[in-house]
């Protein structure tokens, strides 16, 4: 198994086209297991819905869980493009602890690839292959742009306290899309003063 960019591949796509297709596998796979669900998606069905040989599909990918894993990093670099896209725009840090939250909740909503990984029953720490890989990334971005920009003070207990909201902004705002939406308003509403607190310590007044 190599890595391509951001996805573990049985051989890395040597031109366009073939990158093309491994792009083309992971749309497939999205659909099938969103229509279908994780167990009763095939391979058979991926290659189908991609209108390519399934041979072609096992190419790159040994399995299922491997077309996951492939999935979840393709949608943590999507993730982290949007959010550094809009974040361009921001006036103050507590603008962008808002905007990683909402980005996180409209991606899981409406992006196919975010769908697929959660109906997959497979969790973030079973798709890492180190320990907090995808938060550890995560936070280490934003505590470079809340340095650099908004003037935070660089730190161990920065970086822990970054890291912290990152975790816990991911776990309000699961929570808050399997609420109905006036109790999804209270947690959001009551949750996002709390990421506010963890970072102020370490931002200018």
């Amino acid at each position: 198994m190599v890595t391509s960019g951001a996805y573990p591949l049985r051989r890395t796509p040597t031109q366009d086209r073939a990158s093309r297709q491994v792009e083309r596998i992971l749309d497939a796979a999205c659909a099938e297991v969103v229509e279908r669900g994780y167990d009763a998606a095939s391979t058979s069905g991926i290659a189908k819905r991609a209108e390519i040989a399934v041979g072609s599909v096992y190419r790159y990918f040994p399995d299922k869980r491997s077309l996951i894993q492939a999935i979840e990093r393709r949608n943590q670099a999507r993730y982290t493009e949007a959010v550094r896209e809009r974040l361009a725009a921001v006036a103050n840090w507590r603008q962008a602890v808002d905007v990683t939250l909402d980005t996180f909740r409209e991606m899981h909503r409406t992006d196919p690839g975010f769908k697929a990984v959660v109906l997959s029953g497979l969790g973030d720490p079973e798709l890492e292959s180190k320990p907090g890989e995808f938060d550890d990334q995560h936070a280490g971005e934003f505590a470079e742009l809340l340095a650099a920009r908004f003037g935070a003070r660089d730190s161990r207990d920065f970086r822990l306290a970054v890291t912290l909201s990152i975790t816990m902004g991911e776990a309000l705002a699961h929570l808050a899309d399997r609420l109905p939406l006036d109790e999804a308003e209270y947690v959001l509403s009551r949750g996002r003063p709390v990421l506010y607190d963890l970072l102020a310590p370490h931002l200018p007044a």
